[in-house]
């Protein structure tokens, strides 16, 4: 098929001289589109051979737009005149394993319901994706048929992406969050946040939050355990600091995200006051780079994609 000009056969029935005429019109917008249209009412003139007309019509073309009328469905079911030649011609093509793409049912009239005395569908389009053309034309619905005559559908699908790299939990029989008596941190709420400081305080949309997928790097809110208790009062409880940290996803497990740290917390580096080389981290900290972290999309006060971290170190010069 020639992309630029793509060709177009019209069967039809001559229901009347008000019909005809809406065939005629809608033929000459085609053409005025860039589609090469062979139609009878101009194709045929006095003493050539309709049914030579219509043989080479349906098979040359590429496509055949079928009007579809109660009286069209009646002429084709009991294969009378030309609407019953042209349609023993399209079952033979369908049947010979021509894609029915190529037949392009148009409603002008009448019923999609085979069942109702009004129908407007031949036996052989049941079940097949009509347009529905009755009424007036909308401009939209005229778009429909050039982008199904031209190939140029209005979606496509997005482009496919690669399988989630899935989490084993070894000995953890549940997944669950994290709590300061078990693990030593949890999360707060990112949403609860929002709710308090809306002027203040913007998370992405629950949109947003839900298609994170692995990879993506995540901002947390974390509320850490201190480990270092007053020396001077052993009834001391430990201390809790807030953190903001990212965590890149790396998969999910029922309505729950799993994801690796990204950060040192900074509540877990001991810097000696009197030997400033002297920085390490706490033994019993809870919480490390690379750490697993469960949260759900509640807790996502930030989103960076892959490559917009990758953006960011290299402008940074890491």
């Amino acid at each position: 098929m020639a992309a630029d000009n793509p060709t177009a056969f019209i069967s039809y029935s001559w229901d009347d001289e008000s019909h005809k005429g809406w065939v005629l019109g809608l033929a000459s917008r085609l053409v005025e589109n860039g589609v090469t249209v062979k139609l009878d009412q101009w194709d045929v003139p006095l003493g050539d051979s309709l049914t030579a007309f219509m043989e080479s019509s349906v098979q040359n073309c590429d496509f055949t737009l079928v009007v579809c009328t109660p009286n069209y469905a009646a002429r084709s079911l009991q294969r009378r005149g030309g609407v019953g030649y042209e349609q023993q011609i399209i079952s033979g093509q369908i049947a010979s394993g021509v894609p029915r793409s190529k037949f392009i049912p148009l409603i002008r009239s009448g019923s999609f319901n085979a069942s109702d005395t009004d129908s407007a569908l031949p036996p052989h389009f049941l079940g097949i994706h009509a347009l529905d053309m009755r009424g007036d034309v909308s401009d939209e619905t005229f778009e429909d048929l050039l982008r199904a005559i031209y190939k140029a559908p209005r979606l496509s699908p997005p482009a496919l992406g690669r399988k989630p790299e899935f989490t084993a939990h070894e000995n953890r029989t549940t997944v669950r969050l994290a709590t300061l008596e078990i693990d030593g941190f949890y999360l707060n709420s990112g949403v609860v946040s929002a709710e308090i400081y809306p002027d203040t305080f913007i998370i992405p949309s629950e949109e947003e939050r839900q298609a994170v997928k692995p990879t993506d790097l995540v901002k947390l809110s974390f509320e850490l355990q201190q480990l270092i208790v007053d020396d001077e009062d052993d009834s001391a409880e430990p201390e809790v600091e807030g953190e903001r940290m990212w965590v890149e996803v790396t998969g999910h497990s029922g309505p729950y995200f799993v994801g690796r740290l990204r950060n040192q917390p900074a509540s877990y580096v001991f810097v000696n006051p009197d030997d400033e080389e002297d920085v390490h981290i706490e033994k019993d900290a809870p919480l490390t780079f690379d750490s697993e972290v469960t949260f759900l999309p509640e807790h996502i006060i930030s989103i960076q994609t892959a490559e917009e971290a990758e953006e960011s170190r290299r402008r940074a010069g890491l």
